[in-house]
């Protein structure tokens, strides 16, 4: 199945071509990665505007947590049931998902510290 067609309004219509060595192309296609952008995107965002815009990312509530909880409760269980014949790796699975448990409050935290930072200075 095809891509649907563009807008005209959407549409780009220009192509700019430049020449970079190697190392320039791969700092540009390595700063565009980090943040998710394609190098076009990246270059266009940096050239217009001087900086370039991150994508948004998904926003998490205490239910992505509350599901990694039972994930993580579900490994122990598993643990328990086979008398620990997979405790190794079993241990690295629940430190991972307990890593990531607070890197997601911590962004939970953070969002809704610049949600009230926001309201103090409406």
């Amino acid at each position: 199945m095809a891509r649907p067609r563009k807008k005209n309004e959407l549409k780009r219509g220009y192509h700019v071509g430049i020449r970079l060595d190697e190392s320039e192309y791969g700092k540009i296609r390595s700063e565009s990665k980090k943040i998710g952008a394609t190098v076009s995107a990246y270059i266009r965002d940096k050239t217009l505007r001087g900086f370039v815009r991150v994508p948004k990312q998904a926003k998490i509530d205490s239910a992505d947590i509350a599901l990694l909880s039972k994930l993580a409760g579900l490994f122990k269980k598993s643990y328990t049931d086979t008398g620990g014949a997979y405790a190794g790796q079993t241990r690295v699975i629940l430190d991972e998902i307990r890593a990531l448990m607070l890197k997601m409050s911590r962004q939970i935290d953070g969002d809704d510290r610049e949600a009230h930072n926001e309201s103090q200075n409406a």
